[in-house]
C-alpha cells in the first residue's frame, strides 16, 4: 500500500510540473500537492538522481531531460501526430505564417505542434505553451456543445481578460462559440494582442467531435487581406487530419474532448 501511495505522489509531482512554466521550490510543490514536505523532498531527490527532474540555478525544480526523452519516444510511436506535424509544416509553408495544432488540456489551450512560416514578423510559437481558453480562437471550436453553466463554472473570471486588458463578456464568448459551431471555422482579431489575428478550423474524430484545431496566427492586416484563401488552406489541412481520424484512434484528442465534460477541479 505504501508503495502505491509513493507512486501516486511521484505521478502527482510530474503532472504538476507539466503544467507550470517556471521552476518551483520544493516547499511550494509540497503546498500545491498538499503533501508533507519530508515526502516531497525525498521523492524529488530520487527523481533528480534519475534525471526525471532537474534543479535550476535558483534551486527550483523543473522537469529533467529524461522527461523530454520520454516525450520523444512517445512521438516516435504516435502515427497520427507524425502525420499532423507534416500537415502543420506544409500549411506553414503555404501560408507563410505561424501554424499550430491546439488541444484543450485541463481547461487551458495547449499548443501541441507548431511551425513558423517564411514571413518575417515578431510572432513566434512555442510548443507546450498554454493560454486561457477565452483568448484563443481555437477554443470557440473546441467548446461547441459544452453547456454554458459548465463554461461559467470552469473558466475563471480573470481568464476572460484579453490582450488589450479588457474583459471579454461571458455572453459574447458563448455566442462566438455557437457561431463557430455553425460556421465550421473561427476568425479572431485582437484576442491575444491588438492587431494580431487567428484563424482556426476543427479536427474531428470518428464521432464528429472537435478534438483539436488547426490554426494560424498572423498580423491582423494580413488576415484581413487573405481571409478566404487562408480559410480554404486550413480546411484542406484539417479535413485531411479528420479523414485520418475516421478510422484511427487518437487517445490524446479523445481525452482532451472528454475532459471538457468534466469539472476542472476533478481533473
Amino acid at each position: 500500500m505504501q508503495r502505491a501511495k509513493g507512486t501516486d505522489r511521484i505521478l502527482d509531482i510530474l503532472d504538476h510540473l507539466e503544467n507550470v512554466t517556471e521552476p518551483i521550490s520544493r516547499n511550494a510543490l509540497a503546498k500545491a500537492l498538499d503533501c508533507p514536505r519530508s515526502t516531497i523532498y525525498s521523492l524529488v531527490d530520487q527523481l533528480v538522481a534519475r534525471d526525471w527532474l532537474a534543479v535550476a540555478d535558483d534551486g527550483g525544480i523543473r522537469l529533467g531531460h529524461r522527461a523530454g526523452l520520454l516525450g520523444l519516444a512517445y512521438s516516435r510511436s504516435a502515427q497520427f501526430e507524425r502525420m499532423a506535424r507534416e500537415v502543420v509544416q506544409r500549411v506553414a509553408v503555404e501560408t507563410g505564417v505561424v501554424t499550430e495544432i491546439n488541444v484543450a488540456d485541463n481547461w487551458q489551450q495547449l499548443v501541441l505542434i507548431s511551425a513558423t512560416g517564411r514571413s518575417r514578423n515578431y510572432l513566434q510559437t512555442v510548443e507546450g505553451s498554454r493560454y486561457p481558453l477565452p483568448i484563443t480562437g481555437s477554443a470557440r471550436l473546441q467548446l461547441a456543445g459544452i453547456p454554458r453553466d459548465s463554461l461559467a463554472r470552469n473558466i475563471h473570471e480573470e481568464e476572460f481578460r484579453l490582450g488589450s486588458g479588457k474583459l471579454l463578456p461571458f455572453d459574447r464568448f458563448c455566442e462566438e462559440i455557437e457561431q463557430a459551431g455553425r460556421d465550421g471555422y473561427f476568425v479572431a482579431r485582437g484576442l491575444i494582442e491588438p492587431y494580431v489575428g487567428t484563424l482556426g478550423t476543427p479536427i474531428l474524430n470518428r464521432l464528429h467531435q472537435c478534438v483539436a484545431t488547426l490554426s494560424i496566427v498572423l498580423p491582423q492586416a494580413d488576415l484581413d487581406s487573405r481571409q478566404q484563401d487562408l480559410i480554404d488552406t486550413l480546411r484542406r489541412g484539417s479535413d485531411e487530419l479528420s479523414s485520418s481520424l475516421r478510422t484511427a484512434v487518437w487517445p490524446m484528442g479523445d481525452r482532451a474532448h472528454s475532459h471538457l465534460h468534466r469539472d476542472r477541479n476533478a481533473l
